[in-house]
C-alpha cells in the first residue's frame, strides 16, 4: 500500500461520506434525527456526535503535524506503508465489517440525543470531515511510518500517522453505516422525510 494511492482513496472515500450524509440525513427532522431504534443504540445524531468528539482531537493532531511544516514544499515523496500492532488492531476492530462491538471510552460517548442540537452536530460533522479531507494533502509531506500520533488513551500508546488517517476513515465510515441501518429502523416505526 502506497501512501499516495492511499491518499488518494482516503479523499474519495470521504468525499462519499460528506455526499452521503447531505443526502439521506439533511431532510429529516430533529425528531428523526434523535429517534433511537431501540434502547440501548444510538440514534443518528449520537452517532455523528461520537464522530466529532473522536475525531476532532486527531484532526488537531494531524493539523500540528502540517502547521510545522512550513510555506514552501517541494513534491511528496511516495512510500510504502507499513502498520504496528497497535495499527493493524484498531483497523481491524473498526473496520465497518467487523462484527466485534467495542464500546466508546466516556471521553468520546456523545450525551444524550434529547440534549444535542442536530443541526450543530451536522455543522460540525460537515467541517471536520472536510477539513480532513484538506488536511491530507498536506499530510502527504510527512513519513507516515515514522511520524507518530498520541491516541485517545494517552501520550503514552501512539499511532504511526498512516494507521491513524486510515483509522479515520475507516472509524467513520462503521458509525455512518450504524446511522445508515438506525434511518432505516427508524423508518419502521416513523415515516423518514422524503426530500
Amino acid at each position: 500500500m502506497e501512501k499516495l494511492a492511499t491518499t488518494h482513496d482516503l479523499q474519495t472515500r470521504l468525499t462519499v461520506v460528506l455526499d452521503t450524509v447531505a443526502r439521506e440525513f439533511a431532510h429529516l427532522s430533529d425528531a428523526q434525527l434523535r429517534a433511537r431504534p431501540a434502547p440501548g443504540k444510538w440514534s443518528i445524531v449520537e452517532c455523528l456526535q461520537h464522530l466529532n468528539l473522536a475525531e476532532r482531537y486527531y484532526v488537531r493532531q494531524l493539523q500540528h503535524k502540517t502547521d510545522r511544516l512550513g510555506l514552501v514544499q517541494h513534491n511528496p515523496t511516495d512510500q510504502t506503508l507499513e502498520s504496528d500492532w497497535v495499527g493493524r488492531l484498531m483497523l481491524k476492530f473498526l473496520d465497518p465489517k467487523s462484527t466485534t462491538k467495542i464500546p466508546a471510552p466516556g471521553l468520546v460517548r456523545p450525551r444524550s440525543a434529547s440534549d444535542l442540537n442536530p443541526a450543530e452536530v451536522m455543522s460540525q460533522f460537515l467541517e471536520l470531515q472536510t477539513l480532513q479531507r484538506d488536511v491530507l494533502n498536506k499530510l502527504t509531506y510527512l513519513d507516515w511510518n515514522q511520524e507518530k500520533v498520541p491516541t485517545l488513551f494517552g501520550n503514552w500508546l501512539k499511532m504511526r500517522l498512516g494507521d491513524v488517517v486510515r483509522m479515520l476513515v475507516v472509524h467513520t465510515e462503521r458509525h455512518l453505516q450504524q446511522a445508515l441501518r438506525t434511518k432505516a429502523e427508524i423508518a419502521t416505526f416513523a415515516p423518514v422525510n422524503k426530500p
